[in-house]
């Protein structure tokens, strides 16, 4: 052959070449969509189940304990530093969903004093934020209303304090 022709060749053989690389990057490079749709069935239910008076101590005594979804409400009678009323809570995840507490927040309103009576004590106890409640699980704790055992000025007191237990989905 001679170098006329083995040029027209060469030049043949390389535009083929880039008309294949071409067409090839047109092809792999075109957009893939894919349609569908699915489906997520999940169950959110987190609520306060029971809520029962479990202990006294002294004079104190429960007037009140209810719930709703996930929020308590108590109220005691407090007469004499000392007195306190306990109650259990059961708070159950009926969903399939694994929950966490994010927080508790609470709203205390003695009858005697401000919201911030320093005679009035409000704890919980078995109990922590940032704790997971599985699904089909549930978990109770103790919320006491205490008479300070530290107070000077002694008076009756009704003490309400509301909870809400503050759960979010657990990821």
């Amino acid at each position: 052959m001679d170098k006329g022709k083995k040029k027209d060749l060469l030049i043949i053989l390389m535009l083929v070449a880039l008309v294949t690389m071409g067409t090839s990057y047109a092809l792999l490079s075109q957009k893939v969509e894919q349609k569908g749709t699915g489906t997520v069935k999940g169950n959110w239910d987190v609520e306060i189940t029971n809520v029962v008076e479990s202990a006294t101590q002294g004079a104190g005594v429960s007037e009140s304990a209810s719930s709703s979804l996930t929020v308590a409400s108590f109220a005691a009678s407090l007469n004499q530093p000392g007195d306190s009323v306990t109650y259990t809570v059961t708070v159950e995840n009926k969903g399939n969903i694994d929950a966490r507490l994010e927080s508790i927040t609470s709203q205390a309103t003695p009858e005697y004093g401000t919201d911030d009576n320093p005679y009035v004590i409000y704890t919980y106890d078995g109990i922590t934020s940032e704790s997971v409640l599985k699904a089909g699980e549930s978990i109770s704790f103790a919320v006491t209303i205490q008479y300070s055992s530290e107070a000077t000025l002694v008076v009756p007191i009704k003490a309400t304090l509301t909870t809400v237990l503050n759960y979010v989905q657990n990821v």
